[in-house]
This record gives structure tokens, C-alpha cells and sequence, in this order.
């Protein structure tokens, strides 16, 4: 692998390597630290990646560790996850980010499929932010109606997202 394949492969890997620390810190500021800190050995330890080996696992290692680390030099909080179920946990949070990637990907192809009025919506309530009270507004709604209107969009890409993992898991 060339170093910017290897580069490249970092790159790719960010949602699901942040999806997977922080399932096991559970605390996004953290994550995101920790996630700083594994793309820094990332790259400090570019020249150690055997290119025989798989990245992902390479990469799901080193912020494991990366985990293990933060975990230990926090020891001294109330809260902490012990160091021995995060090791446990790891393997299931690996799958469990791979998964929420195929579900973003799968979601966006829900999302086309919607009216254009649908993902107008979807674009103003979460790209910008927009209150559900100023949509209702402009769309001469009620505040409870426009509410309804957003929970079965999000009822119809949510059962859309589950049909084509299923279809996915069937063919």
C-alpha cells in the first residue's frame, strides 16, 4: 500500500472508527479525543502497517488501544469503564460501527427516494436546524401537526432502512 493509499484508507475509515470508540467510551468528547489520538498513531506508525494485513482491523486495533489508554489514565474518575469489559465490548462495537455505516449508506438511498417536499423538510429541520415551530409556520401548520408530519418520515426511512437490510441479508 502506498502511503497515499494508506492515507486514503485513514480517510475512509473515520465514521465507522468514531462510531466504534464511541460505543465504547460513551462520552462523544472523548471519542473525539481518542479518535485524534488513534489518527495520530495512525500516521506515526504508517511504515509499522504490513500491507498484507487488513487496514480495518489495523486500524480497529490501534483504537482499541487507543481506548485502553484513555481508559487507564482517567482511572481516577468515579466513572470509568473498567479496562476488562471494554476489552470485551470491543468486538461487538467493531460490528456494531461497521453496521451503522451500511445504515448511513442505506439511508441515503431512502432519502431519495422521498417526495421533494419530504426532503425539503428533512434538509430544514436537520441540515439547518430549522425549530419545528418555524416550519409550521411557513407551511401554515400547527406545531403538533408538523411534529406528525417529521415522525412519519422518519417512520418511512426508518422501515425503508430495515427492508433493504433485510433484502440485503436475502440476496
Amino acid at each position: 500500500m502506498t502511503s497515499d493509499q494508506y492515507f486514503l484508507a485513514v480517510t475512509a475509515i473515520q465514521n465507522r472508527l468514531h462510531a466504534y470508540i464511541l460505543s465504547l467510551l460513551a462520552d462523544p468528547m472523548a471519542a473525539q479525543d481518542v479518535l485524534q489520538e488513534t489518527n495520530l498513531v495512525l500516521i506515526r506508525k504508517a511504515d509499522d502497517f504490513q500491507s498484507d494485513a487488513s487496514f480495518e482491523s489495523w486500524a480497529y486495533n490501534t483504537a482499541r488501544f487507543q481506548v485502553l489508554a484513555h481508559l487507564r489514565d482517567r482511572k481516577r474518575d468515579r466513572l470509568v469503564l473498567h479496562e476488562a469489559f471494554a476489552e470485551k465490548l470491543a468486538p461487538v462495537a467493531e460490528v456494531m460501527a461497521e453496521e451503522t455505516e451500511r445504515r448511513i449508506q442505506l439511508l441515503g438511498g431512502c432519502v431519495q427516494r422521498l417526495s421533494d417536499e419530504q426532503k425539503t423538510l428533512l434538509q430544514k429541520r436537520y441540515g439547518r436546524e430549522a425549530s419545528i415551530a418555524t416550519l409550521a409556520e411557513d407551511r401554515g401548520r400547527t406545531t403538533s401537526a408538523m411534529k406528525q408530519v417529521l415522525y412519519r418520515i422518519r417512520n418511512l426511512l426508518s422501515a425503508c432502512v430495515e427492508e433493504r437490510l433485510l433484502e440485503g441479508t436475502a440476496g
